[in-house]
């Protein structure tokens, strides 16, 4: 039994429901207008030992392939996060996971000082 159609349609169903409109840029590439989802934030605990640590959640969003096939590092990301009205932009910082219809990338603010 083929479960393409049935993959396709939740993909579309997931996007359209839980997802935000947002713009990607590729490093040397156009910008590409897709839809995304925030994923939920992960706080990592600090290593066992250390005195001093600072925990920050990691942020990832889930980007369809079909309309950006890779997402390197270094892509920034214009989306407009939960009761905001204008656009923030974020930038690519790695990979978290590749899937045949999304990947996963971890994201972090936009710093005009490192552009």
């Amino acid at each position: 039994m083929n479960l393409a159609p049935l993959r396709s349609l939740v993909r579309e169903v997931n996007f359209s429901a839980h997802g935000v409109d947002a713009t990607v840029a590729i490093p040397d590439g156009a910008p590409v207008a897709t839809r995304i989802i925030w994923l939920t934030p992960i706080t990592e605990q600090r290593p066992a030992g250390s005195e001093f640590g600072r925990s920050e959640a990691i942020r990832s969003m889930a980007i369809r392939r079909d309309a950006l096939p890779a997402v390197p590092r270094g892509s920034t990301i214009a989306v407009t996060e939960h009761l905001l009205s204008s656009p923030t932009l974020w930038t690519v910082d790695g990979m978290e996971a590749v899937f045949s219809d999304h990947q996963r990338v971890i994201v972090v603010p936009y710093d005009e000082q490192q552009a």
